[in-house]
């Protein structure tokens, strides 16, 4: 007979906590390579854990599932699916990336977990436990945050020379990260659209503390709807402002965001 396991395991609580926090705050503040991957390794850990605590005879089947599933909503055959909800306003969505898939080395971790007798991190309690189930429920469905991107690949000639270093550009923002052979990325943000636009920079430094720093290209946009699927996802007028912007728009955005602050520091 299998054993049923608890919802207060360390590992588990611990996955669905990342899922929660990469989800609401993390792909905000760091967006990147890593925060995109992240929901999808602590979602694949928790989500057949999570059913399994309520049909313990059926691990096997739940975690099969939960893999087929995986790979069915990130590839194209699941867009009817999005097509159909977004007819009634729920903004749900995902954005269609084979190398999510690599999250899938997570499932059998997560399955080894489970028949494991890992420590657990509290002795459960009644009237926690709908607290729990309804957490997880939040951080497996409300936290789909539907968005969109696409690029936008202006080439600009915007240059100027600043009194700074590399040290003052990364605190003032004007560094997002670094690529290689004075080549940086960094971000503007516009907060009323829900949006924010990637560009490249080539920033060398001069004598004297100065920087030479060259807005090269307007790379990508991302624009994100709502946290709640129930919101109508993501707003087209955002998405529409956002294209029908000008190279001079993003220049005069990057002046203001970016260069005066560094001036000022």
């Amino acid at each position: 007979m299998t054993k049923e396991k608890p919802l207060f395991r360390i590992l588990f609580l611990s996955s669905v906590f990342l899922l929660l926090i990469n989800d609401l705050y993390l792909k905000y503040e760091y967006h990147n390579y890593l925060t995109g991957k992240l929901s999808d390794f602590a979602g694949l850990f928790a989500f057949p854990y999570f059913l399994s605590c309520f049909f313990p005879k059926k691990i096997k089947p739940i975690y099969i599932f939960s893999g087929v599933l995986f790979i069915i909503w990130k590839s194209e055959y699941s867009q009817p699916f999005f097509d159909f909800v977004h007819s009634y306003g729920i903004g749900i969505d995902r954005t269609i990336d084979y190398t999510d898939l690599v999250s899938l080395l997570i499932l059998p971790i997560s399955y080894v977990y489970w028949n494991s007798e890992f420590q657990q991190f509290i002795q459960p309690k009644k009237f926690l436990k709908p607290l729990i189930i309804g957490i997880c429920c939040f951080a497996f469905v409300a936290t789909s945050v539907p968005n969109k991107e696409g690029a936008l690949d202006l080439k600009s000639n915007y240059q100027i020379e600043v009194e700074s270093d590399l040290n003052k550009a990364r605190a003032a923002g004007l560094i997002y990260f670094s690529l290689d052979d004075d080549k940086y990325i960094s971000m503007l943000e516009i907060p009323e659209k829900n949006a924010e636009i990637e560009l490249s920079l080539i920033i060398k430094e001069k004598d004297k503390g100065i920087l030479d720093i060259k807005l090269d290209s307007i790379l990508n946009y991302y624009v994100e709807g709502s946290t709640f699927i129930l919101s109508g996802g993501v707003d087209e007028d955002d998405v529409n402002f956002v294209k029908q912007m000008t190279l001079e728009d993003f220049e005069k955005l990057f002046v203001e965001q970016k260069i005066k602050p560094l001036m000022e520091k």
